[in-house]
Parts: structure tokens; C-alpha cells; sequence
């Protein structure tokens, strides 16, 4: 990693790294009239670095990952993201040990990852499975390997999913939520339960909103942005491109939306949602559902409510902001599943009035 600093009225540039040796060096070079060009020398500087990394014949795998990540992922994710992936570092390194990459078979890893499904749900080892076989693409197209050991693996968890219904809730139990919500409104985390439930946003989408994405006269919300409540407490970016969306609200929470503003003591960020956070939340949708539900469940929820009211598969992808529509087909299969029987008595109705 590179840090500038000025010396007089010139640039300098100090690379922090580690050597084959796995010793810490510093590189540095000064001279530089602008930061710029200071930047842009360091830059080519860490190139050459790296690519001695990656000749490394000796190279653990776990340290390969680390400087994978730190390359080819950390400057275009997103800060969550990045976090996640150097949690699924410290679980490679666990895993794999001081096993070099030049040393790793198809069947080891087969093996390792057949482990690893025995305490991981498939959500996990999937999105671990996907990190390894990513960073191992740049091992072969550095030649560093012949082929990539992840290529054929499969990632099968052995851990039970979490059961459907702490996933949705029962449509009776989602609209008596959005009656007793909407009755606590004046209550932050009860008014945050009732527009996630309205609306289908993401939990960090809901509290990044800001009165001005609130278009009163329309009817809707601008989802531009995030809250980042983990990391930072500040805003960031939404999850992908698709995730910029309007979503349409009814006149009933535009009215609301109203009243709440006006009770509300106004945020520095101008936020609806300031000072809030993901427990008080999930507390509150815990009590008021009388069970153990997650804040996620919402948006699951409203997904299928709009489904089973006949709402078109295309309009509900881009109102969640999904990118693209299997996504939906593959989150929502069972409810659709539920709607064939209805739906083909639809398609007869339409063949028996053109044969009638």
C-alpha cells in the first residue's frame, strides 16, 4: 500500500510491502512536482512488486488470497464488501494453512471445501467458493499454476437452512404488522418496519433515505444511496447499478411520511431515519411479530404479497432493484409455485372464452 507525503515543494511516495521472505520492506521515492504524478510512479512501482509476488514459486495460498484481495478487490467494492471478503481471508488461512499454491490438488480443495460445508451454511460456502476460484483465476493467467483447482469444486453445505418461515412471513401476519406499525409511527423503529414492509428496500437503503428522496407529490422513493450502520455511520453506495431505483408508495404512506416529518426532530443529514440502528430495529419486529424474524424478511415478504396479488414478475425485479430477473425467479421460486394452480385455471378461462 502507498502514502504521499510532501517535502517541500515535492511528492514522495512510500510503498509498504513484504518480501518473498514474508518480511516487511518499505520502498519510497521522492522528487515529484504533484501528487499525481507521485501517485501514478507508485502505482507502477507496486505493479512490478506484485507481479514478483505472484512469480513466487513458494507462495502460501493464504498470503496469495490476502494480496488478491488487496489488488484486484479493494479499490472497486464497496467498504462492507471488502470487509467481508478479509473475513473470508482469515478463514482461508485457517483452512489452508501453509499449503502452497503450487501444491494444491483439484481433490484437496474438494476435500477442505467438503469440511468447511459442515459448518457453514450454503449461503457461506458458496460466496467462499466464489472468493477462492476468483483469486485463482489470477494465479493461472499469472502462470503461476497450470490450471485452477477450484474450477470443478462443489460447494455443498451440510448445515440445515434456515427454516422458510424465518424467512416470510404468513400474509395475515405481514398485514397485522403493517396495522400495528403504522399505529406506533411516531416510533422511529416502528415507522422504519412499516416503510421497509411498504416499500421492499433494504435495511441500509430505508435508513439512507433522506427527505429529499421522498417525492410527496408522485408518490414515491428514490433509492440513490445507502447508510453504511456496520462500518463508517455514514453514506455510501448501493449495493449494484440496479439498486438506483424508484419505488411507488401509496397515498396512505405519503400522509404518513407527512405526519412523521413533522413530529421528527430533523437529522444533520436530513436523514428520516437519524439516530437509529439494526437492533432496536430487530427488537422491535421481534416483539411485534411474536417471533424470531429477521429485518430482510420484510423485503421477502412484500416481494411475495405483490406476486400473489398478480403483480408482474418484471415490475417487482426492478422495483427491488434485483439485476436481473432469474434473481427473482430463483428467491421467489416457491411462491410461484403457489400461484401455478390459480394461474392455470386462468389459462383455461382464456382458451374457453376464443372456444366458446
Amino acid at each position: 500500500m502507498a502514502y504521499f507525503r510532501k517535502r517541500g515543494k515535492v511528492w514522495e511516495y512510500r510503498i509498504s510491502y513484504k518480501d518473498r521472505a514474508g518480511k516487511s520492506r518499505i520502498k519510497s521515492k521522492g522528487g515529484f512536482a504533484t501528487k499525481k504524478e507521485a501517485t501514478n510512479a507508485s502505482l507502477e512501482e507496486e505493479m512490478k512488486l506484485n507481479r514478483k509476488i505472484f512469480e513466487d514459486k513458494s507462495l502460501i495460498f493464504s498470503d496469495f488470497f490476502k494480496k488478491w484481495a488487496e489488488i484486484y478487490k479493494e479499490p472497486i467494492v464497496t467498504v462492507v464488501t471488502y470487509k467481508k471478503i478479509l473475513m473470508f481471508s482469515k478463514q482461508v488461512e485457517r483452512y489452508f494453512g501453509d499449503a502452497k499454491v503450487v501444491d494444491i490438488s483439484p481433490t484437496y480443495y474438494q476435500e477442505l471445501l467438503n469440511d468447511y460445508g459442515k459448518k457453514y451454511s450454503q449461503e457461506t460456502i458458496t460466496q467462499f467458493h466464489h472468493y477462492v476460484k476468483a483469486s485463482m483465476k489470477i494465479a493461472v493467467r499469472e502462470k503461476l499454476v497450470d490450471q485452477n483447482f477450484a474450477e470443478y469444486a462443489t460447494a455443498k453445505s451440510k448445515v440445515k437452512s434456515r427454516p422458510i418461515e424465518e424467512s416470510f412471513l404468513e400474509e395475515d401476519e405481514f398485514l397485522k404488522l403493517i396495522e400495528q406499525s403504522k399505529a406506533k409511527y411516531q416510533i422511529k423503529s416502528h415507522m422504519a418496519i412499516y416503510l421497509i414492509c411498504v416499500s421492499g428496500m433494504r435495511f441500509a437503503e430505508c435508513i439512507g433515505l433522506t427527505w429529499k428522496d421522498v417525492d410527496f407529490d408522485k408518490g414515491s422513493l428514490n433509492i440513490n444511496k445507502t447508510w453504511n450502520y456496520s462500518i463508517t455511520h455514514n453514506f455510501a453506495e448501493t449495493k449494484n447499478k440496479s439498486s438506483i431505483r424508484i419505488i411507488p408508495i401509496d397515498s396512505e404512506t405519503v400522509n404518513l411520511l407527512k405526519k412523521f416529518k413533522k413530529e421528527q426532530p430533523k437529522d444533520k443529514y436530513n436523514r428520516i431515519f437519524g439516530n437509529i440502528t439494526h437492533t432496536a430495529v430487530s427488537k422491535a419486529l421481534k416483539r411485534a411479530v411474536g417471533r424470531n424474524i429477521h429485518i430482510h424478511s420484510l423485503r421477502h415478504t412484500y416481494a411475495s404479497y405483490l406476486i400473489s396479488q398478480g403483480i408482474d414478475l418484471i415490475s417487482i425485479s426492478k422495483i427491488l432493484g434485483h439485476e436481473n430477473l432469474n434473481i427473482t425467479l430463483s428467491v421467489y421460486a416457491h411462491q410461484l409455485d403457489k400461484l401455478k394452480q390459480k394461474n392455470d385455471d386462468r389459462v383455461k378461462e382464456v382458451f374457453n372464452k376464443i372456444n366458446s
